[in-house]
């Protein structure tokens, strides 16, 4: 495989090295643009603050009846590089988004084809179905009106007349909408987290989004009575008795919080099912060595659940399931996370043994 890595960096030099350039400019233009836009936005709130409070507003406006061009005119002169720079970001960053798509798009389905002959892919946006979001169980806690899904493109593999599906999806839970963010105040730091995430997140898409990353799902050969949920611990430094009772609580669609026996696996997952007896016959030794190896491996956050006939697997994948990623494009880099991310997961699909 590293060869035929090696002859795909090859073939698709230019447009990677296109794409690179495309990708700085972004990243340029969305410090310009969202930075911008916060400085702007923390500047007017300043501008309140002095003006309510109180304050010595002459650095705002003059009372002086003969004002020099300087006083006139000191808010515009600040203010319009500032827009300037908003301006100039904000297009660098819809243009070169374009281009960097269109190259990454065709990057992609050469690679994939090229590396995994047997997959039938589409690199097209769709909206996931909200049965699936609904039966999955990752997103307990979420109002249902609230959650919805993207998809950045499929691919599935049939094995034995089963179809495993396998989506590069952004998924918003829609729990940052709340009577808070209905509030003044709260409405203004929803507005100030938005503009702040803009300029660190790693994907422009990801900014409307709570999750990105892997989905696949896959028909079971029968059915299990009830469910099973394995989600990240987000306790798993503090697991004293204190935290598992407070874990104890949560509740999941209806399921409870498991407690098994295997002391690492606990470190790094939860699990809520149904029942006991359904949660041991669905999570066995194996399974929960694989999910502990590939967690300490990897680093991710992992997710999986058993309902009725369907099986669901998530991986957290900021930079995006079906992409070039983070390396540098024109080193190679990319292309082989993104072999190693699609066969990783495929052969977790393939180990955990569904039935």
């Amino acid at each position: 495989m590293e060869e035929k890595i090696k002859e795909l960096q090859h073939e698709l030099y230019v447009k990677l090295k296109k794409a690179e350039k495309a990708r700085k400019i972004i990243s340029l233009g969305r410090i310009l643009c969202y930075g911008g836009g916060l400085i702007y936005f923390l500047g007017l709130i300043v501008m309140q603050v002095f003006i309510y409070s109180g304050g010595d507003t002459s650095l705002f406006y003059t009372l002086n009846p003969e004002p020099t061009f300087w006083e006139q005119y000191k808010m515009l002169i600040v203010i319009l590089p500032l827009f300037a720079l908003i301006f100039v970001g904000g297009y660098a960053l819809s243009y070169f988004q374009r281009k960097y798509s269109t190259t990454e798009i065709i990057s992609i389905k050469r690679i994939i084809g090229t590396m995994f002959p047997d997959a039938t892919f589409k690199l097209v946006h769709s909206f996931l179905p909200p049965s699936i979001l609904l039966q999955c169980n990752f997103f307990g806690g979420t109002d249902k009106r609230l959650l919805s899904g993207r998809s950045f493109g499929t691919i599935t593999f049939e094995n034995n007349n089963r179809k495993i599906i396998f989506r590069d999806v952004l998924i918003n839970t829609g729990k940052s909408i709340n009577w808070f963010s209905e509030t003044y105040i709260g409405a203004i730091l929803m507005m100030f987290g938005t503009i702040f995430k803009g300029i660190f997140v790693r994907r422009i898409e990801n900014i409307t989004g709570d999750f990105r990353g892997m989905f696949a799902d896959v028909q079971l050969e029968k059915k299990i009575n009830g469910s099973v949920v394995v989600l990240p611990d987000r306790l798993e430094r503090h697991l004293d008795y204190l935290a598992k009772n407070i874990q104890a609580l949560k509740n999941v669609n209806g399921n409870k919080l498991v407690i098994l026996e295997d002391v690492e696996f606990e470190r790094h997952f939860a699990v809520y099912a149904s029942d006991e007896i359904t949660a041991r016959y669905v999570l066995t030794p194996a399974m929960m060595m694989r999910m502990t190896a590939l967690k300490q491996k990897y680093n991710r956050h992992i997710m999986l659940s058993f309902n009725d006939d369907r099986f669901f697997f998530a991986v957290a994948m900021p930079e995006g399931f079906l992409t070039l990623g983070d390396a540098s494009l024109t080193s190679g880099e990319a292309l082989k996370d993104l072999y190693d991310n699609f066969s990783t997961t495929r052969d977790i699909v393939n180990d955990l043994n569904i039935k």
